[in-house]
């Protein structure tokens, strides 16, 4: 997913039915050619000593980018005898490692094991957690695969009377004895070779995108190995296996910690129906973007790997980067989000989010980037005096921030124009300008002019046969609750913006030394940096 894209939130995690494994492994590839399982059927995937032994390199994807109407197509593609592409596996020690065809097998076992990302295997694997998402999405695949071919357990169940099966699941009975997937095993013993097989094989079926490019070429990096750990919140394949005791739990609670604070409250799919969004959107298969959040934090150049020969960044040894990297990004999150006192609450409707809904990746680095040079300018107090009206004004023209990136470019590429608008916005209300002045000093400054005249290019009026026929669609709807819940959103008691729940304090309106009591009348909602720098 590229940084300034859309998060995959529709896709089912299949990632802990094959384990990862250090590719680099004592033994190479000893079994070259085709000496391998030629035939997997379903029963070596049902307990079987071969599915034990399959395991993906430890620079592979997430396998978590099927929808569930592709893993339904597969598991039935399977049992009604379809055609399905072979397997490419490579021979290493005790392992199989799967380098071509990770989702079509982990398709099948999650068929097999009733696992779609939330039962035994995944909760065993995430440590217990998995996201509402994860559960959702897993719960919907198990549905529509029981509707449509029926579950394993099923089949299982009709050994000793197939016939007491319905007709169409007798016939899919009878496939499973004879039906396998073809396996093909890389001819060498080179894991280096084996490794550019994987790669070459990958890009020509299903492209990588360049982060995520970068991030498997630098995959024992401190940036790849920290951005693991907040994705899955300190779960999942423990990357920082390596380490020393106490560094791994140091790493598993900073990454629990950031996860946190970027993505919970979790937001269920559809419109948006509540003011209540985590700071970084959906969760779900964000690992470009933690990467380039981590690397921005740290100020970590990543080669663009253009270049075969160009390196990619430097292995971890320790863990001590790792946990430097997490620590500072850690900072910097608590200083958007959180009830630390340092915490400026920023509201992600106001700062991180489209009109529609959508979570904006160049947003959240231009701001992070704006609030650091207002701490490091020392006008924290300055930008809070203004605050409530700087924010009016983003919320007024959210189209300004869609626009910027793209003309720009997402990702870094629309990141220095960000700023600059946000700075250029919290002048102009410092200098006591008003809403339509900025608009008319826009019109005149090249650097802003493509903003005028702006429209809201995702709200832009569909024909009227068009709407007739679809109604309103996901952005425009989540446009009209937002515009009608900010009007009524809570509002710090000290500044006037607003507060979101992750950055809430309760304050006395009247401190106690001046005769202020406890009650509820004289309490208010601040945000965490107003208190603490009330006079």
């Amino acid at each position: 997913m590229p940084a300034g894209g859309t998060m995959a939130t529709n896709v089912v995690n299949l990632d802990a039915l094959i384990p990862r494994e250090d590719f680099f492994i004592e033994g190479g590839g000893d079994r070259p050619g085709s000496s391998g399982q030629e035939r997997i059927d379903i029963h070596h995937l049902d307990n079987h000593f071969f599915a034990t032994r399959l395991r993906k390199p430890d620079f592979q994807r997430e396998t978590a980018d099927w929808t569930p109407d592709k893993v339904v197509d597969l598991i039935r593609s399977f049992i009604d005898a379809e055609l399905i592409p072979a397997v490419i596996l490579w021979s290493a020690g005790n392992f199989s490692f799967v380098i071509d065809g990770a989702h079509r097998l982990s398709a099948l076992l999650a068929w097999v094991l009733d696992d779609y990302g939330d039962n035994r295997k995944s909760l065993d694997y995430f440590g217990g957690r998995v996201s509402d998402d994860q559960r959702r999405i897993a719960d919907r695949t198990r549905k529509l695969v029981k509707a449509s071919v029926g579950s394993y357990g099923e089949y299982v169940g009709a050994r000793n009377n197939p016939s007491a099966l319905p007709p169409p699941m007798q016939i899919r009975y009878n496939n499973l004895a004879n039906q396998y997937v073809t396996a093909q095993w890389v001819p060498t013993v080179d894991r280096e070779v084996a490794e550019k097989s994987f790669f070459k094989i990958n890009e020509a079926a299903t492209p990588i995108n360049p982060t995520e490019k970068k991030i498997l070429r630098s995959r024992k990096s401190a940036s790849a190995i920290a951005a693991r750990a907040v994705t899955r919140a300190g779960t999942g394949h423990q990357y920082w296996s390596p380490f020393d005791p106490v560094k791994q739990t140091r790493i598993k609670e900073l990454g629990k910690s950031i996860y946190q604070a970027l993505y919970e409250p979790p937001i269920d799919e559809g419109p948006v129906r509540t003011l209540d969004l985590p700071v970084a959107g959906k969760g779900y298969n964000a690992l470009p973007f933690v990467f380039d959040l981590i690397n921005q934090v740290n100020k970590v150049t990543v080669p663009d790997g253009k270049r075969k020969s160009e390196p990619g960044l430097p292995e971890e040894t320790d863990g001590v980067e790792t946990i430097h990297y997490l620590e500072k990004t850690n900072k910097l999150i608590e200083r958007i989000t959180g009830d630390q006192s340092s915490s400026y609450g920023l509201h992600p409707v106001v700062y991180f989010y489209s009109r529609t809904g959508a979570f904006q990746p160049s947003a959240f680095f231009a701001t992070s980037r704006f609030i650091d040079g207002i701490i490091s300018s020392g006008r924290v107090r300055e930008f809070l005096a203004t605050r409530a009206k700087f924010e009016a004004f983003l919320l007024h023209h959210k189209e300004h921030v869609s626009l910027t990136v793209h003309k720009f470019g997402a990702g870094e590429r629309s990141v220095p124009q960000l700023v600059l608008y946000l700075s250029s916005v919290l002048l102009a209300f410092q200098t006591a300008k008003t809403g339509e002045e900025i608009l008319a000093q826009f019109s005149e400054n090249p650097n802003f002019q493509y903003l005028l005249p702006a429209k809201p290019p995702l709200l832009r009026s569909p024909s009227e046969e068009s709407e007739k026929k679809t109604g309103f669609n996901k952005g425009t709807k989540s446009a009209a609750f937002i515009n009608t819940a900010v009007a009524g959103a809570p509002k710090c008691g000290l500044c006037g913006a607003m507060v979101h729940r992750n950055s809430m304090h309760i304050d006395h309106k009247h401190q106690i030394r001046e005769g202020g009591g406890n009650h509820f009348e004289n309490a208010q909602i601040t945000h965490p940096i107003c208190d603490s720098l009330k006079s």
